[in-house]
């Protein structure tokens, strides 16, 4: 099971950048790319975030999403 990290770059508190951690089991992923020429990525939708599709970018730990 792998773990998408949903944060806001452009906003940031006393201890740092607020973080949301989602399971990527309770996503909608709608599209992936997980070549090695390029940084894997995928897009996906979750009822928190009802706009449209997010991006995540893997870290080699997490999936990263910034909202900025």
């Amino acid at each position: 099971m792998a773990t998408i990290r949903i944060y806001n770059s452009a906003y940031m508190n006393e201890i740092g950048h607020q973080s949301q951690f989602l399971n990527t089991d309770d996503v909608t992923i709608q599209k992936t790319d997980l070549t090695v020429e390029g940084r894997p990525y995928i897009m996906f939708e979750h009822e928190n975030y009802p706009l449209g599709a997010l991006m995540a970018v893997y870290d080699g730990k997490f999936w990263q999403c910034d909202l900025d």
